[in-house]
C-alpha cells in the first residue's frame, strides 16, 4: 500500500506578520494540518530547563534533544505538540518558552537535529499541511508545494504586537516605538543569522497583511492556495 504525500504549503516570514494566526485559521477552514515549528524550539527550550539543561551548552540541549525526538509527536486534529503522554502545548505560549527559545533557536546542532523531526511531523498529516517558521521554504520543504512569505510593515506588527501585550511589558508600559526598535532588532537577528537565515525563498509568493483583519486575511491565503495546488 502507497502512502499518499500530503500537500505541503511552507510559509515563511518575520515576526509580526501575522503567521500563526492565519496558517491555523486557515487550516481550520481546508480541514488541513497545521504545523508551527517555532513551537519545537519552544518545547525543546522548556524542556531542557526543566531537566536543568545550561541552555548555553549547545551540545547538552543537543544530546538531550537527541533522546527526546522520537517520543515528540504532532496532533494534527488539535495542533497539539506532545511529548510521551505529556501535551507540551499549554506551556508554548509562555514568556519562559519564548525566551527558552530565542537561545536554541540559533544553535547549529539543534536547528539540524529538528530538521528531520520538522518534516517527520508534517508529512503524517493527512490531507494537506501549512508549515511556518523562518525557513520552512528555503531549509526545511525546499521542495514545497506552494512556499509563501508573509510580511507586513513594520508599524503594523508593531501596533498587532502592543495589542497582544495590553500596552505592557512584564509591569512596565511600553510605546508603540518601543516594539517597532523591538522587532526592528528581530528582524534583524533573523535575517543575519549564520544558520538557516530568515529570507524569502526565490520562488515564493509575497502575501502582505498590512491593513487586512483576520477574517480578510483568511479568505486571501485560502483563496491563494486553492489556487495555487487545486485543493
Amino acid at each position: 500500500m502507497s502512502i499518499v504525500k500530503p500537500i505541503v504549503v511552507a510559509v515563511d516570514g518575520p515576526a509580526g506578520s501575522g503567521k500563526s494566526t492565519i496558517c491555523a485559521a486557515v487550516c481550520k477552514e481546508m480541514g488541513w494540518s497545521y504545523v508551527n515549528t517555532g513551537a519545537l524550539y519552544r518545547a525543546v527550550g522548556i524542556i531542557a530547563q526543566e531537566r536543568r539543561v545550561d541552555l548555553n551548552n549547545e551540545k547538552a540541549v543537543a544530546s538531550m534533544l537527541e533522546q527526546i525526538a522520537p517520543d515528540m509527536r504532532w496532533d494534527h486534529g488539535k495542533g497539539q505538540l506532545w511529548l510521551g503522554d505529556t501535551d507540551l502545548t499549554p506551556q508554548l505560549g509562555t514568556v519562559q518558552a519564548g525566551n527558552a527559545a530565542s537561545f536554541v533557536a540559533k544553535q547549529q546542532l539543534v536547528r539540524k537535529l529538528l530538521l528531520p523531526l520538522q518534516r517527520q511531523l508534517t508529512l503524517m498529516a493527512q490531507k494537506g499541511a501549512l508549515v511556518d517558521g523562518r525557513d520552512i521554504g528555503t531549509v526545511v520543504f525546499p521542495d514545497a508545494d506552494l512556499k509563501i512569505f508573509m510580511t507586513a510593515s513594520l508599524e503594523e506588527r508593531a501596533k498587532r504586537r502592543l495589542n497582544q501585550i495590553g500596552g505592557k511589558k512584564g509591569d512596565l508600559p511600553v510605546t508603540l516605538e518601543d516594539i517597532m526598535r523591538d522587532i526592528e532588532n528581530r528582524d534583524l537577528q533573523d535575517s543575519a543569522r549564520g544558520e538557516a537565515p530568515l529570507k524569502k525563498a526565490d520562488d515564493a509568493i509575497e502575501f502582505d497583511t498590512s491593513g487586512l483583519n483576520l477574517n480578510e486575511a483568511v479568505k486571501a491565503l485560502s483563496a491563494l492556495v486553492r489556487s495555487k495546488v487545486g485543493t
